[in-house]
């Protein structure tokens, strides 16, 4: 392999770090393709933490693209946690651990919550607030009626139980509860216990389920530690009881560098 140093920095040539001529490359933004790249050379320690990546001038000349697609190839290690862009210093690696992606993979109602059991759960705000028309005929009120809110946040779970990176907000809607309830579900400390127990799966019945690309706000993206209009994947699931009743609405958005959903479709059996 013919490799060459600047400014400190252990550089594969391009025939090497990305043969756009000769490899048939698969069928992904060439940026994403740049920064696969890049990925699989700071897990090999190709460049090692601490160290500075190529400039975007000379990648650009590199790899024969323009400066705007090596910016979002190098957004993207950013945004993974693997390196970090300053201005008029360029791009150091700060991580060579490769971006965590959490995978559903959904064929029942219990794989749908399976996930959780690899995540950390963060309840981060519990109070009670007037829900727009839209969410109130979801859930089977009038407009303006005070409902229940939590908003929790998701995370990787570190080795001792820890909360890593989060991955997901998720935004969570309750029709009128009973006295009891309303209390329970209004305390911190006992709030989240009585949403999991209200989202086991082995007393619901059915989950109704959306999703659509959106981009991400500024309050959201900073709470999931990526910039404003970075890619999102939104997920509004209404939860039901067994008896067809209306349990609760969720809202969740997932980073799309560390969330991917998948489903299994089957024949109905006769």
């Amino acid at each position: 392999m013919n490799t060459y140093t600047k400014r400190g920095v252990h550089f594969a040539e391009t025939s090497d770090f990305l043969n756009c001529s000769s490899v048939t490359l698969p069928k992904i933004p060439r940026y994403r393709a740049i920064a696969d790249a890049l990925i699989n050379d700071i897990v090999k320690k190709k460049f090692s933490v601490g160290s500075a990546l190529p400039a975007e001038a000379e990648l650009c000349e590199q790899l024969k693209v323009s400066r705007h697609t090596v910016r979002e190839g190098l957004r993207i290690l950013e945004e993974s946690g693997l390196i970090v862009r300053r201005q008029g210093s360029g791009s150091v690696v700060i991580s060579d651990k490769p971006p965590v992606r959490y995978r559903q993979v959904v064929d029942s109602i219990e794989d749908l919550h399976q996930y959780g059991k690899e995540s950390r759960l963060q309840l981060l705000k519990a109070n009670e607030t007037p829900v727009s028309q839209v969410m109130a005929a979801r859930l089977g009120c009038a407009s303006g009626t005070f409902c229940i809110e939590l908003q929790a946040l998701r995370s990787e779970r570190g080795e001792h139980g820890e909360a890593g990176r989060p991955f997901a907000l998720t935004h969570l809607y309750f029709p009128p509860q009973t006295p009891g309830r309303r209390e329970k579900l209004l305390n911190p400390s006992s709030a989240l216990p009585v949403l999991l127990a209200l989202l086991d799966s082995r007393t619901l019945g059915r989950i109704e389920q959306t999703f659509e690309a959106v981009a991400l706000d500024a309050v959201t993206a900073a709470q999931l530690n990526v910039t404003k209009n970075s890619p999102s994947l939104r997920a509004s699931r209404t939860y039901y009881d067994r008896k067809g009743k209306l349990i609760a609405v969720a809202i969740s958005l997932h980073r799309s560098d560390m969330f991917r959903y998948t489903t299994i479709l089957k024949h109905e059996s006769s």
